[in-house]
């Protein structure tokens, strides 16, 4: 077994835990919500797990403007690794809404996790110069195309996760071999250290991450989001289906907010630009270089059955997530 398929297996095995705890009940989900709709004068305190970089930026930034506030939510933003540490959070109670990419959120639910998409997260348009994705390489390096990943170690931020199927897609575009590349789990901030160190040949990082690494000379390789797919959604955000039972207000709720702050982010860039040095620590002079995702107010099925496929292709399932099945519209 090589060194991949061991760490799919023991992810898919925490995941095969999970699903039998919440087979067996597990913990009741976390603030319940009131019989009415949450409000100003009756807020619900929530829990809401997000992805370090624009995601955990976006949520910040919303709840920043009040949007979340006006809905009748006190969010707490949780900042995690990656999508795929969101979902026991989920599972446990620890969390009420969870962004993550989706790739762990349909992976989760192939090995029987009862967690469900309610709202869209991070997407990009069909511009690869205005993708907040970059694959990112030493200014020396070797590595000139997509091909020249093959055989090479690449950093993501979690495995089993969107970036491999993203970046899997991109050799097997080009016609190299997907299964040639060889990944290392890295957070963000640890991707660049770890290129200037030789100790990986690339890095998959999003914003506010590229615009940091471009500014300390590294070099963009290629835009993997754009290229695995124009206008590709990426993240979403999910809560266990014993949550969105329990608590079908607060998950309106957060929908409202999330859709309005999108509206709001798509309206005014560049004030979300000027945001970031508070919410995502970005310097001031490089926040107005910062691209910046496109953000929606409805899930887009056709994505997921992209990586519904994918995950298929390259080994993460054995059989295709049921999509329609995966997303509480």
């Amino acid at each position: 077994m090589n060194r991949l398929t061991s760490r799919i297996t023991r992810y898919a095995s925490v995941l095969a835990l999970l699903a039998a705890i919440a087979a067996c009940g597990g913990p009741e989900p976390t603030a319940p919500a009131a019989a009415d709709e949450p409000s100003r004068d009756r807020p619900v305190s929530i829990k809401v797990g997000d992805i370090e970089g624009a995601p955990a930026s976006f949520l910040a930034f919303g709840i920043q403007k009040g949007f979340f506030t006006e809905h009748g939510l006190d969010v707490e933003l949780v900042r995690q690794q990656g999508g795929a540490a969101i979902v026991p959070g989920l599972v446990s109670g620890d969390l009420a809404i969870g962004g993550s990419n989706a790739v762990s959120m349909l992976l989760a639910r192939s090995r029987g996790v009862p967690v469900q998409i309610i709202a869209p997260g991070t997407s990009v348009g069909t511009d690869p110069a205005r993708d907040f994705s970059a694959v990112i390489v030493a200014a020396n390096s070797p590595i000139r195309t997509v091909a020249d990943l093959a055989g090479r170690t690449v950093a993501v931020n979690t495995l089993t996760n969107v970036s491999e199927v993203v970046l899997k897609a991109s050799l097997e575009n080009v016609g190299a071999d997907p299964n040639s590349i060889r990944f290392l789990e890295l957070g963000f901030p640890e991707m660049l250290p770890a290129i200037t160190q030789g100790r990986v040949d690339a890095a998959l990082v999003i914003e506010p991450f590229v615009t940091i690494a471009l500014g300390q000379g590294v070099r963009v390789l290629f835009r993997p989001y754009v290229e695995a797919r124009p206008n590709l959604a990426v993240g979403t955000y999910s809560a266990s289906e014993a949550y969105i039972r329990a608590n079908p207000g607060v998950v309106r709720a957060f929908q409202q907010a999330a859709a309005r702050t999108a509206e709001y982010v798509t309206g005014n860039p560049e004030e979300y630009r000027a945001a970031l040095p508070s919410i995502a620590n970005v310097r001031p002079d490089l926040a107005p270089k910062v691209n910046i995702p496109v953000w929606g107010s409805r899930v887009d099925v056709g994505s997921l059955e992209f990586f519904a496929d994918r995950m298929v292709r390259y080994g993460l399932v054995e059989r295709k997530p049921d999509v329609s099945a995966a997303a509480h519209l």
